[in-house]
């Protein structure tokens, strides 16, 4: 697998190289590979579907006039996405926002780590982690879509977001414990639950 995820990396630096070339069709492969995942990304972040269409064309108009300062600290589909970001926050007017997690992405949360919440989690209906979900601060919203939309890992969501590792593994950690709270004190009681336990862990 870790064969794979190189030459898919490897991939990635090809098309950008050939995009700093000039090559048009380079690009259409990145969106090709990327565009579905930037695209729910953007959209979570702006909760429009139009205004998160256009932040990805500004995302691919950046990567375009900016190919060539890719300096390969970080992945290529680490670097596409904090350029998302800062284009969707630029759309926004703010530095951060409301962020929509995807329902059944909210579900596997903590579905590879056993336990109290992981099980909580599980057997929770749709419409009630919907309603939990509602409740999680933005900034625990934003890490579980990052993490459980688009697969990043925690060393690329800490690349994306511009903060340290252990912000992120925090900031996860109590996403899930203010999620499987509210969960498990019912849909009624979920935001007073989850604000309680925001207030613990809100600000890391």
């Amino acid at each position: 697998m870790g064969a794979t995820v190189e030459g898919q990396q490897d991939a990635d630096r090809r098309l950008l190289c050939a995009v700093a070339a000039g090559d048009e069709s380079a690009l259409e492969g990145l969106y090709v590979r990327h565009g579905p995942a930037l695209l729910a990304y953007a959209e979570g972040l702006l909760t429009d579907r139009h205004r998160a269409e256009e932040t990805v064309q500004d995302t691919l108009l950046a990567v375009w006039r900016g190919a060539d300062s890719f300096q390969g600290r970080s992945t290529v589909r680490t670097w596409l996405f904090g350029i998302c970001r800062r284009q969707a926050l630029r759309r926004m007017g703010v530095r951060g926002g409301p962020v929509h997690v995807p329902i059944d992405a909210a579900v596997e949360v903590a579905a590879d780590e056993p336990g109290p919440e992981a099980v909580t989690l599980a057997r929770a209906d749709a419409r009630t982690v919907a309603a939990a979900m509602r409740t999680l601060p933005a900034i625990h919203r934003e890490v579980l879509d990052l993490a459980f939309g688009a697969g990043l890992t925690r060393d690329e969501i800490a690349v994306v977001l511009d903060v340290p590792v252990g912000t992120v593994k925090s900031r996860l950690f109590h996403a899930r414990a203010v999620l499987a709270r509210a969960l498990a004190d019912g849909t009624e009681d979920a935001p007073a639950a989850a604000q309680q336990a925001a207030g613990r862990g809100g600000r890391r």
